[in-house]
């Protein structure tokens, strides 16, 4: 979990300081400050995962991150759907205190944390099972060979 830890920080300072610089004046400034957030986080992730976190299995380190990219990109897509999906929501009316808070887009902000917290034990999980237990492949492989 410390890479995971490690990573969420990196991505939530970045996220958080492009969007007190802006970023969320658009919907594709604000999905790209998720995007280089998720990115910057992956990159850490990555390196602290492989090293400390999981097993090694007999890939070379180029194999590991192409499946680590895969399951990456697709917790980038998850995060970003829940926060766009939190940013609608909070337009509710309900939601109208969020505006009386003291800084630069709440929702935006609220809407990133939600998206990383709720995505953050998909991420392991599929990093732990597809990532660094032999790849997209074996995974596929592993699940056709279970069924009857």
């Amino acid at each position: 979990m410390v890479s995971a830890g490690a990573a969420t920080c990196v991505d939530i300072a970045l996220v958080q300081f492009l969007l007190t610089a802006g970023f969320a004046r658009a919907p594709t400034l604000y999905a790209a400050a998720i995007a280089l957030g998720a990115l910057c986080g992956m990159g850490v992730n990555f390196v602290i995962s492989r090293r400390f976190v999981f097993a090694p299995d007999d890939r070379a380190a180029h194999e590991q991150f192409t499946s680590f990219l895969v399951i990456s990109l697709t917790t980038l897509l998850l995060r970003l759907l829940v926060a766009f999906a939190l940013v609608t929501l909070f337009t509710l009316s309900i939601f109208d205190w969020l505006n009386q808070l003291p800084v630069a887009a709440p929702q935006e902000r609220i809407a990133h944390l939600g998206a990383v917290g709720l995505v953050v034990l998909y991420s392991f999980l599929a990093h732990k099972h597809v990532s660094f237990a032999g790849g997209v492949l074996a995974f596929l492989a592993n699940k056709a060979a279970v069924r009857p």
